[in-house]
């Protein structure tokens, strides 16, 4: 099957490497997301944490728990990465709304040294989870991408199953600043996308931790 890029929903352009879509939310360079204030200072998830599984050649992560009451799911991500999540405060009458965790302080982004993805620093890595609330199959949400218009090819599918047996897709594809993985679910009569950008390395650690709460 051949997907088309899909925009994500973000809040407010909340970092540079977003452009703001229309629904459904997005598997390109942004999710969507309701209209947020700037002036909201990034939070940080309750901190449960515990080390993440890792082979012998890496060091393990200390991982936190993000936890989404309204969409009724949790993931794992590293504890010392910043952590935006102003939209949840209106999550409940939002449509769509997305959070996003990052290796770099979102709000207070450093000054590029160079060519980034879209404003990621060089070796950083982004995290957007977004929320459509549209009750749908998986293979639905999949068909409703197909239909949007897209310039970047999709390079890869994978059929994956999360905690519980929930059933997800992640795609690959190039995006215009470079790659991106998403991973794609649904839960609670939610869409959930969670998408990675920059440095891909952390991004299964975190997606593949989807579970319902």
């Amino acid at each position: 099957m051949k997907f088309r890029r899909i925009l994500m929903i973000v809040p407010a352009l909340l970092f540079s490497a977003c452009a703001a879509p229309a629904i459904p939310p997005p598997v390109v360079t942004e999710i969507p997301t309701e209209q947020i204030s700037s002036t909201t200072q990034p939070t940080q998830a309750p901190v449960q944490a515990e080390p993440l599984p890792t082979n012998e050649s890496s060091p393990a992560l200390t991982m936190t728990t993000y936890t989404d009451d309204s969409a009724g799911f949790s993931l794992e991500y590293p504890a010392h990465w910043y952590l935006e999540s102003s939209a949840l405060m209106h999550a409940e009458e939002s449509f769509g709304y997305s959070v996003s965790m990052a290796t770099w302080d979102i709000l207070n982004p450093p000054t590029p040294s160079g060519k980034g993805q879209n404003g990621i620093p060089d070796g950083g890595t982004k995290i957007d989870v977004a929320v459509t609330k549209q009750a749908m199959t998986l293979e639905e949400a999949l068909a409703q991408q197909e239909q949007n218009e897209s310039g970047s090819p999709i390079l890869a599918r994978e059929d994956v199953t999360l905690a519980n047996g929930l059933p997800a897709v992640i795609l690959d594809f190039e995006g215009p600043f470079g790659p991106i993985r998403t991973l794609i679910t649904v839960l609670n009569g939610n869409v959930i996308y969670v998408s990675g950008y920059g440095n891909l390395e952390p991004f299964e650690a975190i997606a593949l931790s989807l579970r319902a709460k």
